[in-house]
């Protein structure tokens, strides 16, 4: 735990910029070790959960999960075989998400090209986000911990324009059908259809649609907005609820995967055996298992996997929903970008 205290008392010492870091460690020691420790032992975490209350068929939360080494960002100089993250306090943002079951609906569907109608199962999964304040993981310390983030003397002399707009929320689901093991077999983007969508708001919002609005992925494009405080009592009326839909999904397979991704801007990059950068987004993950085959499938065939066992040793070792990285296509023409974006000498000491 010292060192972890250590680490973001030491925040960034970036060369070509004028900073001073200078902090003193016997008074914050104590007040930091709290907020620390609320942060990144597991069993703190779960002690300081931030997340609204589930109901109206909502079954699972994200919740919200960020380490120091997270909130820290660019700020803290990293060695060349350390991977970057960022972007760290105050740019970085998460959000609580709250989502039903599988489900699937059966609708007449027109064929744009033969205009030939048929029945078709449709698969989809309602969500609905809450931006969170991640700072609140550390519980009463949080002063503390927002102080130290904020400080002056840790940012670099040359200060940038602030923003003038706000970064974009840009939700996309992933569903990927996959063996026992693991084997992905096929994978399906989230669609936009108004024909669905309609069908979904008037099955699950019901009466309350006078007052709430189904967005697909790309109605859901919008700006982020301030973060709901963890005591705030009508968090849920803050939220915004989408849908996302699948078509033409394997029918016979068992295992599922979702991948939902744009609900924070935390990312990491590494540099492969190959030299070449490597960009991973934060995003959510959740398992589902349908024991069923192709004939009179239910919606109740669909089953959450609340634990997982990634490492083979026959012991769950994962709780889902899940935070973890996850690889997306990343190019760029700039020369140097890993220097560029650790700012810093590649030789400095990893975890100064």
């Amino acid at each position: 735990m010292q060192d972890l205290v250590t680490g973001l008392l030491k925040a960034p010492r970036m060369s070509q910029i004028s900073m001073k870091v200078g902090f003193r460690w016997q008074a914050l020691t104590a007040v930091l070790a709290t907020a620390v420790a609320a942060v990144v032992c597991g069993s703190a975490v779960q002690a300081q959960v931030v997340r609204a209350p589930l109901n109206e068929g909502f079954v699972r939360t994200s919740s919200i999960a960020m380490s120091v080494d997270e909130m820290l960002g660019t700020r803290k100089v990293r060695g060349a075989d350390e991977p970057i993250l960022g972007p760290g306090y105050p740019a970085l943002w998460i959000g609580e998400v709250q989502f039903k079951p599988l489900r699937l609906m059966r609708l007449n569907w027109t064929d744009s090209a033969s205009g030939e109608t048929r029945q078709e199962i449709v698969r989809y999964m309602v969500y609905r986000v809450i931006r969170r304040d991640y700072t609140e993981l550390a519980g009463a310390e949080q002063a503390a911990l927002v102080r130290k983030l904020a400080d002056p003397e840790s940012d670099p002399a040359n200060t940038l324009d602030s923003e003038t707009t706000n970064p974009l929320n840009m939700p996309r689901f992933l569903l990927q059908a996959q063996e026992l093991d693991g084997t992905v077999t096929s994978s399906w983007q989230d669609e936009v259809s108004v024909t669905i969508q309609n069908a979904v708001f008037a099955r699950e919002m019901g009466r309350r649609g006078r007052d709430l609005k189904l967005l697909n992925s790309v109605e859901a494009l919008q700006e982020v907005g301030p973060p709901v405080a963890a005591d705030d009592a009508d968090a849920l009326a803050k939220a915004y609820y989408g849908v996302a839909v699948w078509r033409n999904v394997d029918d016979q397979a068992d295992y599922f995967t979702v991948y939902m991704s744009g609900f924070s801007n935390a990312y990491r990059i590494s540099t492969d055996a190959q030299g070449q950068a490597v960009f991973e987004e934060k995003v959510i993950v959740q398992k589902f298992e349908r024991p069923g085959d192709e004939f009179l499938q239910e919606e109740i065939e669909f089953r959450l996997v609340d634990a997982g066992d990634t490492n083979s040793d026959g012991k769950p070792d994962v709780r889902y929903p899940l935070w973890q990285y996850r690889p997306r296509k990343f190019t760029t023409q700039i020369p140097n970008l890993d220097s560029i974006l650790r700012n810093i000498s590649t030789s400095a000491p990893a975890g100064n």
